[in-house]
């Protein structure tokens, strides 16, 4: 089964890079449009502040570990002379107590440092990602509030291939994706140039059909190693499902809707006509492949449907085409399954 759709280009991972705390820009490393890597500094926030105050909870922390250890050595001693009976129990209780807020005081820093930490990352603007940057938004000096956005990084490989199927292919589309052999070729649209088209495979089929359209949304994987394809780019896709054995073609125009699936009006041998439910497998272009209802050899009725019923006679006769033939009797056209 071949399919012919139109798609677009869409981005794996796409986000819009913010600032977690207020500041002023320092400075910018990089240029509008830049390619970076996870992990890159881009913006630089002024970290003045906050280094300081990583200095100031470093000393505090170093001045309390000595305490800690000042109150360490005393409760050792006391201790001691607690056992040899030199000191009451008073005296033991105490040092004990000053052995834990010492403790207790070296957690706060720890903890207050570690803060500090995390407020200097906060000053800084790395890639999450491999990617294409697009405008930064400030400049050095510009004033920074917490949230505001400061540029937009695009992964741009791989990409993924996005488009549409119409719900009678997801089936086939499911099963073969199953098995691995769901692939599409991919080229931009209008192009004339077979050297940017590409192959991948169909990676993602939708969770729902969508009611309105009819349709079912998948996504192709593009290695997009030379950068070839653009987000947002249109895109002619020409899909690869695999084979369905065992169906019997007709023209499209021999179906007819009805309250739960498609029926054909079909010539018996007799040239009356009977109304047949069948089972559409696949749709594709003016033909469509019936998994059960019709035999091959069979003729439908390709024209002037409204005006048959169950046991309407009709009379044949030969059609330009060789695998069509023609219901003269009210006027209507019949084609012969294949």
């Amino acid at each position: 089964m071949t399919r012919k759709a139109i798609g677009t280009i869409v981005p794996i991972a796409s986000t819009a890079l913010s600032s977690l705390a207020s500041g002023i820009v320092a400075e910018v490393l990089v240029k509008d449009g830049a390619d970076v890597k996870a992990g890159d500094l881009l913006v630089q926030l002024d970290d003045r502040t906050i280094k300081a105050n990583i200095q100031r909870d470093t000393a505090t922390l170093t001045k309390d570990q000595a305490t800690l250890d000042d109150a360490n050595t005393t409760l050792k001693r006391v201790q001691a002379l607690s056992n040899a009976g030199a000191q009451t129990q008073q005296q033991l209780d105490d040092a004990v107590a000053a052995a834990k807020q010492a403790e207790g005081a070296i957690a706060v820093d720890q903890a207050n440092l570690a803060a500090d930490k995390v407020a200097l990352t906060q000053t800084q603007i790395r890639a999450p990602f491999d990617g294409k940057l697009g405008v930064i938004l400030f400049s050095p000096g510009a004033y920074v509030a917490p949230g505001a956005d400061i540029v937009t990084l695009t992964q741009m490989k791989p990409v993924y291939a996005e488009f549409t199927l119409a719900e009678p292919d997801l089936d086939l589309a499911r099963s073969a994706l199953s098995a691995g052999k769901l692939n599409v070729r991919i080229a931009p649209m209008m192009s004339q140039d077979d050297t940017t088209a590409a192959s991948g495979p169909i990676v993602f089929i939708d969770n729902a059909v969508d009611p309105a359209s009819g349709t079912f949304k998948l996504r192709a994987l593009l290695e997009n190693a030379d950068s070839a394809f653009w987000p947002g780019q249109s895109l002619d896709i020409t899909v690869n499902a695999g084979e369905k054995d065992g169906l019997v073609i007709v023209p499209a125009v021999s179906l007819q809707p009805h309250d739960d699936g498609s029926i054909c009006y079909v010539v018996g041998q007799d040239n009356t006509v009977q109304v047949r439910k069948v089972e559409v497998a696949l749709s594709a272009g003016d033909t469509a492949g019936i998994a059960r209802g019709l035999e091959k050899g069979e003729v439908v009725v390709t024209e002037g449907q409204a005006g048959l019923v169950e046991g309407t006679h009709v009379t044949v006769v030969s059609a330009p085409e060789p695998t069509a033939e023609k219901v003269a009797d009210s006027a209507s056209d019949a084609g012969a399954a294949q």
